[in-house]
């Protein structure tokens, strides 16, 4: 009969049948035939041997070709189980890579527009810093504004920029006229002020006007502002298909 590979089935699913042995019968051996005996004459035994012999070689043709077919089917079906089973591991391999993927990829573009954010801030701040340096009245402008908020009017010192300084006093009266009952009105240099910022000091604490410290609460704001934004829905995870 034909030999099924067991190994072909494992690794490829499919079944090759190799092509069956030939079934030869020999025949039994020739009768010397008498002289005495006409050619003409019939030869019983060997013609009676002939179909039954083909009879035989078809029935075991018959047999291996239904024991294959069998195992074919079987094999088939097992293969099929085996097959879905291990598409199934591989689609879901594949989805989960690509859920992190896609992850991955929101994660960095969220990361991307935090440092966009944080480096147009920072041009921003240069920009800022470029103008003050080029119109001290915007110094005088924030000045103004941070006294404004002062509440506690019993002393007042007013720390800013060297290079603001000298121009700031020009406008003392001026400053220190905006609140009624100011005791003690001062203006004094500070290093660590960059110019066109200015920190105001009181008995009861102190308003930070810096260009720094102005930046850096946009800045705060802008990411905040950034983080809460809802973001769009992410791609629904594609399940495994319902096996049938």
């Amino acid at each position: 009969m034909g030999l099924i590979k067991k190994d072909q089935i494992e690794e490829t699913g499919t079944i090759t049948i190799e092509k069956p042995t030939e079934v030869i019968i020999n025949p039994e051996p020739k009768k010397v035939i008498s002289a005495s005996v006409s050619l003409d004459s019939p030869l019983p035994q060997v013609e009676d041997n002939i179909p039954k012999a083909k009879t035989e070689a078809q029935k075991i043709i018959e047999k291996a070709r239904s024991q294959a077919e069998a195992v074919f089917r079987e094999a088939k079906v097992t293969g099929q189980a085996e097959g879905k089973a291990e598409v199934s591991v591989r689609l879901k391999e594949a989805l989960d890579t690509l859920n992190q993927a896609v992850k991955e990829r929101k994660e960095i573009i969220k990361d991307s527009e935090n440092e966009i954010l944080r480096l147009a801030l920072k041009v921003a701040e240069q920009i800022v810093k470029s103008e003050v340096s080029l119109h001290r009245d915007v110094c005088l402008n924030i000045v103004t504004e941070a006294i404004a908020r002062v509440s506690d009017r019993e002393q007042i010192i007013v720390r800013v920029n060297r290079e603001d300084s000298e121009y700031l006093k020009r406008y003392k009266d001026r400053l220190a006229g905006m609140l009624d009952g100011v005791k003690s009105f001062s203006i004094l240099e500070d290093s660590n002020i960059e110019t066109g910022g200015c920190v105001i000091e009181t008995n009861l604490g102190f308003v930070d006007a810096k260009i720094s410290t102005k930046i850096k609460s946009i800045e705060e704001v802008l990411l905040k502002a950034a983080k809460e934004e809802p973001r769009p829905e992410s791609a629904q995870e594609i399940n495994n298909p319902n096996e049938d």
